[in-house]
């Protein structure tokens, strides 16, 4: 089940995503399970406000605008995916503010509707996935939710994993090409020789650092072009 809610005070608008949402689950995706809700105001979809996966929030409406809304839907819900349905040149620099994952920008189209829909459903996937790996330190060993694991590091024939939170787990007899294999399924890629970084944690590349949950960390020039590569593919719509 895919919980998808659509905020928007036009009707015409409105109806045109649930219909082209129930046009893709016809054609692409017949075995998904879309359940749709509606709602013509901000304050009354705050009032019920549930989880979701999948906010369409329109920004200019009568009452609260959809900014203030995504705003309060932060407090409620880091992971939901808020998808604006407005102008996109007009608001992108305060979209980063309420961390808003796209635009669909308006006249609504179909195909512009199908290229991000897609991409929303491959980004719900993947944060959805609970897949572990197993690591062994020197008093235990554990169980750590990939999709938890921040960056890998390298350091005196050690494996550092950071872990959310600031946590660190150490374990030995192991290489960097070794992990960089079994976890390149889950969007990491080595930013230099000691440090292999999930993409999921990348709030921004400036110059010759990536910054990633707080640490900024160094892009070697030999891995730079690579990283940038798999970085706009992330972020761009093929994951």
């Amino acid at each position: 089940m895919i919980r998808i809610a659509i905020v928007e005070d036009e009707p015409a608008a409105s109806e045109a995503l649930k219909s082209m949402i129930k046009k893709f689950g016809a054609e692409h995706a017949p075995s998904a399970d879309f359940e749709v809700a509606e709602f013509s105001d901000a304050e009354t979809f705050l009032h019920n406000f549930r989880e979701y996966e999948v906010i369409f929030l329109d920004i200019q409406m009568g009452g609260m605008s959809g900014m203030d809304a995504a705003r309060e839907i932060r407090k409620r819900n880091e992971e939901v995916l808020i998808v604006f349905v407005t102008n996109m040149a007009q608001y992108a620099v305060e979209s980063y503010e309420v961390e808003a994952y796209d635009f669909i920008l308006k006249p609504l189209s179909y195909g512009n509707f199908f290229m991000k829909f897609r991409r929303i459903l491959k980004k719900i996937a993947h944060s959805s996935n609970e897949d572990f790996c197993t690591l062994t330190t020197r008093f235990e060993t554990r169980k750590v939710k990939i999709k938890d694991i921040v960056y890998v590091e390298s350091c005196n024939h050690n494996l550092i994993f950071h872990v959310v939170g600031g946590e660190e787990v150490r374990i030995t007899g192991n290489t960097l090409s070794k992990w960089e294999s079994k976890l390149e399924p889950y969007y990491f890629i080595r930013c230099n020789s000691g440090f292999l970084v999930n993409l999921k944690y990348v709030s921004a590349v400036r110059g010759e650092y990536v910054e990633t949950d707080g640490q900024q960390l160094h892009i070697s020039r030999s891995r730079r072009q690579s990283f940038m590569a798999a970085f706009a593919k992330y972020v761009g719509g093929s994951v």
